[in-house]
């Protein structure tokens, strides 16, 4: 288990972690090669999506959606059979249903009210109201952001983990830029905390969903 972060300069971290912090987007070849260079030697990872189909938009998926108004805005979950794929904040109901959108261009998108519990379980994780496990998750990613978004998960409530600390959890030291890039690219808000990530002067860097909101989120876990 990780533990609470020990802060201490690292200009390249927060850098890294700066630049990614606010970008969502598709897999590039350039991200890719990156991640392979910082990642050599590391442990194996579980198997997921390819990156073809990480960047296909959701081609040929059926995701159900839901999203309603929440302390940290509005709130938008999409789901495949295989589960929860999608959770995003956005401070309209049409930015929250554009992002899904923008996420997954080619998927047959259709609105299920039932998945409205899934937002609830969502915000009583961040209340400290359940069990970390959470809903079951459709990822899709590379291994190495599969084995970061696991990592994640790991962090406690109300605790926080910076880049670099991060990395060396991974057994990768030298992959805190893939690690950032990671958080990133992270489509499943509050389930897959990387909210609680942070520079290693403590700043709270970037967040895909707004420093703010990264703000009020880990205000929220300290209560």
């Amino acid at each position: 288990m990780l533990a609470s972060v020990r802060f201490c300069g690292d200009t390249e971290e927060q850098d890294a972690a700066r630049n990614a912090g606010n970008r969502g987007g598709s897999v590039t070849k350039a991200i890719l090669k990156a991640e392979l260079r910082s990642t050599r030697g590391t442990k194996t990872a579980p198997a997921g999506q390819s990156p073809a189909r990480f960047a296909a938009g959701g081609r040929g998926e059926q995701i159900g959606y839901a999203a309603q108004r929440s302390p940290f805005g509005w709130m938008i979950v999409g789901a495949t059979e295989r589960g929860l794929c999608w959770l995003s904040l956005a401070g309209t109901k049409a930015e929250a249903d554009a992002s899904l959108r923008a996420e997954f261009p080619l998927a047959t998108l259709k609105r299920d009210a039932s998945l409205a519990g899934w937002i609830e379980a969502a915000l009583a994780m961040i209340a400290g109201q359940t069990k970390p496990a959470g809903p079951q998750l459709d990822l899709r990613g590379t291994a190495f952001q599969l084995r970061v978004w696991q990592e994640l998960r790991k962090i406690p409530r109300g605790q926080k983990c910076s880049y670099s600390q991060l990395a060396r959890e991974l057994g990768a030291p030298n992959s805190t830029r893939a690690v950032a890039r990671a958080c990133a690219m992270n489509r499943v808000a509050l389930v897959v905390p990387c909210h609680r990530v942070v520079g290693a002067s403590g700043a709270l860097t970037g967040y895909r969903w707004g420093v703010e909101r990264k703000r009020m989120l880990l205000e929220a876990e300290s209560e």
